[in-house]
């Protein structure tokens, strides 16, 4: 065989290589494939060298075609004859694809080759190599399963595959961690895309650990389940841990305690590191909300630092900061603009727990309690006993001082304490005020020195600003407080009121006697024109008063000076017959016009005042009894204050109603006279000042409210 193969090399011209003696006989059987490459190079050149070439197809189509015959070369001979040699030694194969053409097969492009696993480690395509690794064990973990019978090299080929296997993990796991490691380094977009990688390994093992769940221990791999979402969770708790620990004091200079730079070094830290998890971090966890489990475990380590230090004695200072860390700034960090939508801060605990919160909570309030009182006292002390003149009024600046101390404390709790009804406990200090300032008032209307009618006239403005801010911050008071506190500003306004009005009433003393008598009947006009003579004089005089506090005092005696009128009225001096009766109701109805008109003129604004001297007067001239009645119950309803003792004194003018009517009168005015409500008499959003509704609880009567009928027959 080896001789007639060397006779076939010796044929084609072939000569013998001096080493193809040393190698296996088949190597000296050329291939065909080596002369027709020959062939076709030769060709190639030939079309190079002439233009022409026999396969050409160049050539015009009008040209007739020439059959040339050819006798094959010696070479063309030879591989003819290989040709069928091997078509005769090796059979016809049928292939699954069919060859078109010569383009599908410039088409074809070359597999891929798959990287290996250190290659892919390398490159850090940690999710491809981690797939390669869970192969090979679903492949060894088979292995193992089938048996390795009892050969001894399979035993050891075995083994050597599983040690192998478990430092391809412990490289991978290695390299994921050291990712993980570094995800408060992540910058750049191959940094991403590292750590995502390391992240897709973790889910991907852990879907892995799954397959494996409900499978008896003995039947299932030995080194699952490998919990790396478990050894994840806890690396990240201990890199948090250690962040926190080496968070830097807070350099700021103003920050004197030790305690207050550490909570807010440490809550930089958290901010910082939240925003870059929630900027750099958050995209590598696909279908993760990492940011929420960031925010759980820097929660967890800022809760036991607040808690470590709240177990101790802290100073005013720092237990203010401590609650202004857990109440404010701190949900502000995990409620910032860049972290809403990824952190849910409701779902975490509580910083501190409630029996640590209440004594902290105590103390602040206690605290700002104290320095607000403190505060106001002073301010009381400091008033000074000249006011100033300002734009021609006096001012004092005792009620501004005192709502900038108390907003500010109410400001201070709220931001501290976080809530407003904390903070409601601060305002009960305003209430203690008021009583303090009240005795101080009335400290200076009773010296009667030379300058009360100045400092009188300044606080007036003071206590108008007071009732101003309660009106207009009702939530920071409770009703009751609120309630309380209007009340007392409403006596001292009285109070000073009263000063002023006092030596008014007095000088008209001698007027008002000539109310209700025989000369007011016959020259009312002139009565009433000497009445308003004086009031006008002492309305002159209030000067150097502000706009609103002059508009509160002309209101308030005007009600006073009509209140006065009708109770001399009441007086029963007069008794009136049926001829004079329209005269007297006449009289009535153009003094009520002219007092009207120089108040509201002056500048009272109770306009609905001179509705009660009206209706008065129709009691007067009304002939019906029933509809006496009903205009009795009218004004009741008006005016809850008008009471059965008005009535008697009132009816004391009619000379024409007999004892069975007055009776009549009587039971149907207490049958139909609706009870007097708190929000009739207490109405807070209405100053009763300005209103007519209180007008008869100054129509002081000496009947008592609720008289007999027989009590009421004598007063007739």
């Amino acid at each position: 065989m080896a001789e007639s193969e060397d006779n076939k090399c010796q044929d084609t011209g072939l000569q013998k290589s001096p080493t193809s003696e040393n190698r296996s006989k088949k190597m000296l059987v050329p291939t065909f494939s080596i002369l027709l490459d020959k062939k076709k190079r030769t060709q190639k050149e030939d079309c190079k060298t002439d233009g022409t070439c026999p396969t050409s197809n160049m050539e015009p189509p009008d040209t007739p075609r020439k059959m040339t015959v050819e006798l094959p070369s010696a070479e063309d001979r030879l591989i003819s004859s290989i040709k069928s040699k091997f078509k005769k030694k090796f059979p016809k194969v049928n292939l699954p694809f069919k060859k078109n053409s010569q383009q599908q097969s410039n088409n074809i492009q070359p597999a891929e080759i798959p990287l290996t696993f250190e290659q892919s480690l390398k490159e850090q395509h940690f999710l491809v190599a981690g797939k390669q690794l869970i192969n090979r064990e679903e492949h060894l973990f088979s292995v193992k399963q089938d048996g390795v019978g009892s050969s001894k090299n399979l035993v050891e080929e075995e083994e050597d595959n599983e040690e192998s296997l478990r430092k391809d993990f412990e490289e991978l796991l290695e390299e994921v961690w050291l990712k993980v490691e570094n995800s408060f380094k992540v910058q750049t977009e191959n940094e991403k895309e590292a750590l995502k990688q390391a992240v897709l390994v973790i889910q991907q093992e852990e879907e892995q650990d799954r397959r494996w769940e409900g499978v008896a221990e003995k039947e299932r791999p030995p080194w699952r389940p490998r919990c790396y979402r478990r050894t994840h969770d806890s690396q990240l708790q201990k890199m948090v841990q250690r962040r926190m620990e080496e968070a830097k004091l807070d350099s700021n200079t103003d920050t004197k305690s030790s305690i207050q730079k550490e909570i807010i070094g440490k809550g930089k830290q958290i901010k910082e590191d939240l925003l870059h998890i929630a900027e750099h971090v958050r995209s590598c966890y696909p279908e993760e909300n990492v940011c929420q489990l960031y925010a759980k475990l820097y929660h967890q380590e800022f809760c036991a630092t607040l808690r470590e230090i709240a177990d101790y004695g802290l100073s005013d200072a720092d237990c203010s900061h401590v609650l202004q860390w857990v109440n404010i700034h701190y949900p502000s960090i995990l409620r910032c603009r860049e972290l809403i939508g990824v952190i849910e801060y409701e779902q975490l605990t509580a910083l501190l727990p409630e029996y640590m919160l209440k004594p902290l909570e105590e103390q602040c309030l206690t605290q700002i309690e104290d320095t607000l009182q403190t505060w106001c006292q002073n301010i009381l002390k400091e008033e000074k006993a000249e006011p100033e003149l300002r734009d021609g009024c006096f001012f004092s600046p005792l009620a501004i001082d005192v709502i900038e101390c108390v907003h500010g404390a109410i400001t201070s709790a709220q931001k501290v304490l976080g809530s407003c009804s904390e903070s409601q406990r601060i305002t009960h200090q305003i209430k203690e005020f008021l009583i303090s300032y009240q005795d101080y008032l009335k400290n200076v209307t009773e010296s009667n020195q030379g300058n009360t009618d100045a400092v009188l006239k300044a606080n007036l403005l003071c206590i108008r600003q007071l009732r101003e801010y309660i009106t207009m911050n009702q939530e920071l008071f409770p009703a009751h407080l609120k309630s309380d506190c209007m009340s007392l500003l409403v006596s001292i306004r009285e109070l000073c009121h009263g000063y002023f009005t006092k030596s008014v009433h007095k000088d008209l003393k001698g007027m008002y006697a000539k109310l209700g008598t025989s000369e007011w009947l016959k020259h009312s006009e002139h009565v009433c024109g000497e009445l308003l003579e004086g009031v006008d004089t002492h309305i002159q005089k209030l000067t150097n008063l502000d706009k609103t506090c002059l508009q509160d005092m002309l209101s308030h005696l005007h009600k006073e000076v009509l209140a006065e009128y009708v109770r001399t009225l009441m007086k029963k001096k007069i008794k009136l017959g049926k001829a004079n009766i329209q005269q007297a109701a006449e009289a009535l109805r153009d003094n009520n016009q002219r007092i009207h008109t120089l108040f509201i003129e002056a500048g009272s604004r109770i306009d609905d005042l001179k509705d009660v001297l009206e209706s008065l007067t129709d009691l007067l001239t009304l002939k019906d009894l029933h509809t006496i009645e009903l205009e009795l119950v009218n004004l009741s309803k008006s005016y809850p204050d008008f009471s059965e003792a008005h009535v008697c004194a009132w009816l004391h003018l009619r000379p024409t109603l007999s004892t069975s009517e007055l009776r009549m009168i009587k039971e149907t005015f207490s049958e139909l006279q609706e009870p007097t409500t708190p929000e009739e008499t207490d109405n807070q959003e209405q100053d009763l000042l300005y209103s007519s509704r209180d007008f008869f609880s100054k129509v002081f009567m000496r009947c008592t409210a609720q008289p007999s009928f027989s009590h009421m027959l004598s007063c007739i």
